[in-house]
């Protein structure tokens, strides 16, 4: 069946005409609508899909009221909607009731000592417990980009959820984060869901802290493979929150970063002739042609210069660097 999000022109004032013309045959209505037949038998059969309309043995066409079409059509795709929500809420039911399991044998310490190590398989399944059970604050140290281990993705998922739930989320990073786009639609994603995040030059590794009383730290495990360090002792867990307080205290708020000065920003003369090839539409390629600098060279000064100012895209570097005056030094000449 067509798609039925919205009837065509000819389709209402079809309808309108029958209604006002009440079993005209197809060859009445083309020749009242000035069109043909053609293009009524379309409609026809829009109309007759949807209910609006009924054909009679003899070619003639009969309007049926809107309601009573609505009735007839969709009252049952409505029943096996109700009957679909009913079916999905039941099993909803079923997997909640195995909620309180999950977490408390989750919570359950149940092993010697205040630390467990989990292996790479469990590792989702713990950062998401944490994420879940959390009532209060989350604390994240991280290194620079968004890394393509497991490990950082599955870290990723558990902030994000944490603070989409209201929890009161601080997380550090390096300042090398924002050359990466996708680590800064990440942090533009965590701070407006309310995370607090800021940067630093350097970070002593990655670590998530779970109301100041659980530390989760990667682990090289003895298989040689990566784990998580659950870490309950209290006094490990209070260092490891000191040292992200030091951390904090000496790091720089992501909307200062983003929002310094510009004309804080030193550029040098390829670099100013980058950006006004680049403002007037310039592929990489060609910039890097005219200019007589390699494709990686040329793309590692565009990354640098949109981190400096915290331009999102290449279009929005390019009018900051327009504004600010960033284009207008000389540039060498073309070789």
């Amino acid at each position: 069946m067509a798609d039925f999000g919205e009837l065509a022109d000819q389709d209402i004032t079809l309808y309108r005409h029958v209604l006002l013309a009440p079993e005209s045959s197809v060859a009445e209505c083309a020749a009242a609508l000035d069109t043909t037949s053609d293009e009524i038998d379309k409609a026809v059969s829009r109309l007759t899909a949807l209910g609006l309309l009924r054909v009679q043995d003899d070619d003639r066409l009969t309007a049926v009221s809107p309601l009573l079409a609505e009735a007839t059509v969709l009252g049952a795709e409505d029943l096996e909607l109700s009957a679909r929500r009913a079916a999905l809420e039941q099993r909803r039911d079923a997997i909640r009731q195995l909620v309180p399991s999950w977490n408390s044998t989750l919570s359950q310490v149940d092993h010697e000592g205040v630390v467990e190590v989990v292996s790479e398989k469990g590792m989702a399944n713990v950062l998401m417990h944490y994420a879940d059970t959390c009532r209060d604050e989350l604390l994240s140290i991280a290194p620079g980009r968004m890394a393509a281990t497991r490990i950082d993705g599955r870290t990723r998922v558990a902030n994000v959820y944490s603070s989409r739930r209201g929890i009161k989320t601080r997380a550090i990073y390096q300042h090398v984060a924002l050359r990466d786009r996708a680590t800064r639609s990440y942090h533009n994603e965590l701070a407006q869901n309310g995370a607090k995040i800021r940067l630093t030059p350097s970070v002593p590794g990655r670590g998530l802290v779970v109301d100041r009383s659980v530390a989760l730290l990667p682990v090289s495990i003895d298989s040689g493979g990566q784990g998580l360090a659950i870490v309950r002792d209290r006094y490990v867990v209070a260092w490891v929150v000191a040292t992200f307080e030091q951390l904090w205290a000496e790091a720089a708020p992501l909307e200062d970063v983003i929002n310094k000065d510009h004309d804080d920003t030193e550029l040098d003369q390829t670099r100013a002739a980058i950006l006004r090839l680049m403002a007037e539409g310039e592929k990489d390629e060609a910039i890097s042609r005219r200019l007589s600098i390699s494709v990686r060279t040329c793309r590692r000064h565009i990354a640098d210069y949109m981190a400096q100012v915290g331009a999102m895209s290449r279009f929005q570097a390019g009018v900051i660097a327009a504004r600010a005056g960033h284009t207008d030094t000389p540039a060498p000449p073309f070789r």
